[in-house]
């Protein structure tokens, strides 16, 4: 799968269903010592992202949401897409924003008398609105707060869902949030753990901004959430609390105090100066709490005229000083909004990664993509990607190599695994900031739009998925004869790419092979050998180079055919593996591998396509595509204590969903493989391709 496919998941996360969980640290049980070296809001939000859900109490939901709708821009969802709220008997509608924060309103339709208590007393209290805090462990963040004895009540937990996913799916069925809330809630945040989402990898890729494509627009030019004001009756032990929670107090009057929580969101507490002001009147109305907003726009001017439009001159304020426009309670259901604009950096980045496939690249995108390409490419790729300027490096102008790459169905992540993972053995390292480069995601999704829209390819070459049949012993005797003398005896490349690496052979499917081979490379020292070899000899040579995806030295190929159903269980007469899985859920390539060569029970499912599966796969892996109904497989995998792993190249994505879905069926004897068929492929662990 690829990487935007992952982040398109996260907006769909935020909305509440489930992916993959990577992450839940800083356990409180560490010793002393350890805790006064972390951050106090690590200990208290683990890897969330600061502000969470702003939630705006309301009486009727389709009234509030048609106003802040048509009147003030935001745009919500229709009544028919309304979630199950926080709390029992209620509904919300929830714009989501790219900081993964978001505003909700909440209402229900039952009267009072009807209400759980909870719910009964949330509406009673004429509270104006709640916030809550992300966490990626509220297991975690109940330890802290207890340690700094915080009291809390239980943790709750929840589904948006109203019916549970059939099919493969991420969501295992359990419950889609975690939530803890204070003893006495008051003027303190909630905290809030969504199932799966996988919060480690979003923060080491932290970029809102170049997220923001994934996001519905708000005609208001609404953003994010960068600060939230809370009243408060006494200023002082409001201060003393959010310190001892973790927050970092970053200045403090009168009556104002102004916290850090997260990246650059922030919380104001102010206190009354007099007993007659605005927020007196609004402690007495509606007591302690949320009274205002304060959103990241695009533009301040774009948003003063979309709101002239809908609200009269007194309903609105602008602060030329601090560049703010708000709008006041009484026009905002009794909430005061802020409007601020976002920094320039964040618009900067905005504009270099908005762009949409089958457009045009702008001047600033090419530029920072050139850039990019100058930085880490051109040594040995060319100034003009013309390849071999150094270390062998391939051609990225050939027309052949970027028709066959080009995005949506030809590619198969070929090149975008080539810059994540690199070449193992050759000068080509790996670039993704998952594997230690300095390249985020985004940046190689650019970088390779701009690859293709510079060599002229308007539409791709489509490669047929089906493995190619052909006579090894003839492929290897051909390879000798035509290829060694640039590619190497054993593929170690000596004047052209080496073809021995495992993450070639994991990536490039055997119709790219067969196409680069027939077609050569235009513009480089690989010609095209369709005129000089035979259809059924440029299928040999094809096979041969599959067969080595165990290795250039394996003793004999290694090609198998689906697994029957009955040979679904490795090792079926011995004892299951002891993991020690990380979060309870990931197993690592080393503990994996160990497993396979002291002959365990387990299964083994390849959770990608078949044709990735056809191309490489982990010895005794089952094709299980996460896309495919898995009814009928399941019954023919045992529900006992044998250990099921499954296995993508995402490295969670996809597996996760297999997984997660195993679990909704009652398989409590999972695993998911952390690192993924790429680093296990790039390890050179060892690997078979299927008939």
């Amino acid at each position: 799968m690829k990487k935007n496919n992952l982040r398109a998941g996260f907006v769909y996360l935020t909305m509440l269903f489930s992916l993959l969980l990577i992450f839940s640290v800083f356990c409180i049980c560490c010793t002393s010592d350890e805790q006064d070296d972390l951050p106090k809001t690590k200990l208290l939000l683990g890897d969330g992202f600061g502000i969470g859900k702003t939630t705006l109490l309301v009486q009727d939901l389709d009234s509030a949401r048609n106003y802040f709708t048509d009147v003030l821009g935001f745009s919500m969802p229709t009544p028919d897409k309304y979630d199950k709220g926080l709390f029992d008997s209620t509904l919300s509608a929830s714009v989501h924003f790219e900081d993964f924060t978001s505003f909700d309103l909440l209402s229900t339709k039952d009267s009072t008398e009807n209400l759980p208590i909870e719910t009964a007393n949330l509406f009673k209290n004429k509270r104006l609105g709640l916030y809550s805090f992300s966490t990626s462990s509220v297991d975690t963040t109940i330890k802290w707060l207890h340690a700094q004895e915080f009291k809390t009540d239980s943790i709750k937990t929840g589904r948006a869902d109203n019916e549970v996913a059939k099919g493969w799916d991420w969501d295992d069925g359990g419950p889609q949030w975690r939530s803890l809330d204070f003893e006495k809630q008051e003027y303190l945040p909630s905290f809030i753990e969504y199932a799966g989402l996988p919060y480690e990898a979003i923060q080491a890729e932290w970029k809102p901004a170049a997220w923001r494509k994934y996001y519905e627009s708000n005609p208001n030019g609404v953003v994010s959430i960068m600060a939230l004001q809370v009243v408060v009756a006494d200023l002082k032990a409001s201060i003393t609390e959010f310190e001892k929670m973790g927050l970092t107090l970053l200045e403090s009057k009168d009556n104002f105090a102004r916290f850090s929580i997260a990246h650059d969101q922030e919380l104001y507490i102010t206190t009354p100066a007099s007993s007659d002001d605005a927020l007196s009147k609004i402690l007495k109305t509606n007591g302690q709490g949320v009274y205002s907003i304060r959103f990241g726009i695009k533009n301040l001017k774009e948003t003063e005229d979309y709101l002239k439009k809908n609200l009269s001159p007194k309903a609105m304020a602008m602060d030329t000083v601090q560049k703010k426009l708000t709008v006041s309670k009484e026009f905002a259901y009794g909430i005061e909004l802020e409007f601020i604009e976002e920094s320039k950096e964040n618009a900067a980045i905005a504009k270099i990664f908005d762009y949409k496939e089958g457009s045009k690249l702008d001047s600033t995108s090419l530029t920072y993509a050139s850039d990019v390409y100058t930085k880490y490419c051109a040594l040995c790729h060319g100034k003009d990607r013309e390849g071999y300027a150094a270390d062998n490096a391939p051609s990225l102008k050939s027309y052949s190599l970027m028709a066959t790459t080009l995005k949506p169905k030809s590619s198969y992540n070929y090149l975008a695994h080539t810059i994540e993972y690199g070449r193992e053995g050759t000068a080509m390292a790996p670039y993704a900031k998952s594997q230690g480069g300095p390249l985020d995601g985004e940046d190689i999704d650019l970088l390779l739009f701009w690859l293709h829209e510079l060599s002229g390819v308007e539409k791709p070459i489509e490669l047929s998925t089906e493995p190619i049949k052909g006579d090894i012993n003839l492929g290897k005797t051909l390879f000798a004869k035509n290829c060694a003398t640039c590619h190497g005896t054993k593929g170690e490349g000596t004047s052209a790419p080496a073809l021995a690496n495992p993450m070639l052979l994991a990536t490039a499917s055997d119709a790219f092979l067969h196409y680069t081979i027939s077609e050569g490379r235009e513009g480089t020292p690989m010609r095209a050998f369709k005129d000089s070899l035979s259809k059924k000899e440029i299928n040999a040579l094809t096979a041969y180079l599959r067969s080595r995806a165990s290795g250039w030295n394996a003793p004999s190929p290694i090609s198998v055919a689906d697994p029957l159903p009955e040979n679904y269980v490795l090792n079926p007469d011995n004892k299951a593996p002891k993991f020690d899985l990380r979060e309870g859920k990931y197993v690592s390539a080393k503990q994996l591998l160990k497993a396979l060569q002291d002959s365990t029970r387990m299964i083994i499912l390849d959770a990608r396509s078949k044709a990735a599966w056809q191309q490489t796969h982990i010895p005794g892996a089952i094709s299980v595509p996460y896309y495919a109904e898995p009814d009928k497989f399941i019954k023919n995998l045992p529900n006992d204590n044998t250990m099921i792993v499954a296995y993508c190249a995402c490295p969670h994505a996809a597996s996760s969903r297999v997984i997660n879905t195993l679990k909704r069926y009652g398989y409590k004897h999972t695993a998911v493989l952390d690192e993924g068929i790429l680093v296990w492929t790039q390890r050179g662990y060892p690997v078979e391709y299927g008939k």
